[in-house]
């Protein structure tokens, strides 16, 4: 698995960044222990200035779908440019050599719209775990995807990115989650928000 996140880091290295479209991959804020539910977050997304973002999942990961939906100002035009998604994950392994990391695999499909439009489909594996700290329950991640880019600018051209990725999911005792992710590469992104109480936990 290391080996496999060090190509993925070469990747993020060695591939042209992206466009200034709003991508919907990133950050992924995928992990096996991802919460069921509706998330909002603030977004400081790769091509834009700071905008909103939801996902939703109809139980709690890391098997199952998960949907998202972004807007954002584009960092060119300076217009608003918005993000959909569709995503789906499993586990690859659980309690790596007896330990309490579990891995899990995604993979999903989605486009941005905004002064081009870009379809992104990207593939990914997370390494994460789960444990407590007091009253707090902390399940800090991390991972890597390769992406599959289609854009209309440039007569359709098609590219490849890498980035990393890394998040931390906080329950406070009050039972609010507090969630946290950004990707590093060529989609450097940062989104921190809440999910917000009831449905799936």
């Amino acid at each position: 698995m290391l080996r496999l996140l060090t190509v993925v880091a070469l990747l993020a290295t060695l591939t042209t960044p992206a466009s200034s479209q709003i991508l919907w991959d990133s950050p992924p804020l995928i992990s096996p222990a991802v919460p069921g539910g509706l998330s909002l977050f603030m977004l400081n997304p790769a091509g834009g200035d700071l905008g909103g973002l939801a996902t939703l999942r109809h139980s709690a990961g890391p098997v199952g779908l998960g949907y998202r939906a972004a807007v954002a100002q584009e960092d060119t035009s300076g217009d608003l440019a918005y993000s959909v998604g569709l995503d789906v994950s499993g586990y690859l392994a659980r309690a790596v050599e007896g330990s309490e990391i579990d891995v899990i695999w995604w993979g999903g499909a989605g486009v941005g719209v905004g002064s081009e439009t870009m379809v992104t489909t990207p593939l990914g594996i997370v390494l994460g775990w789960s444990g407590s700290g007091g009253d707090v329950m902390l399940s800090p991640y991390v991972g890597g995807h390769v992406i599959l880019d289609a854009s209309t600018q440039d007569d359709e051209s098609v590219g490849f990115a890498g980035v990393l990725d890394l998040g931390l999911d906080i329950v406070l005792p009050s039972g609010w989650m507090v969630r946290a992710g950004a990707s590093l590469g060529d989609r450097e992104s940062l989104a921190l928000g809440i999910k917000v109480p009831g449905g799936s936990g």
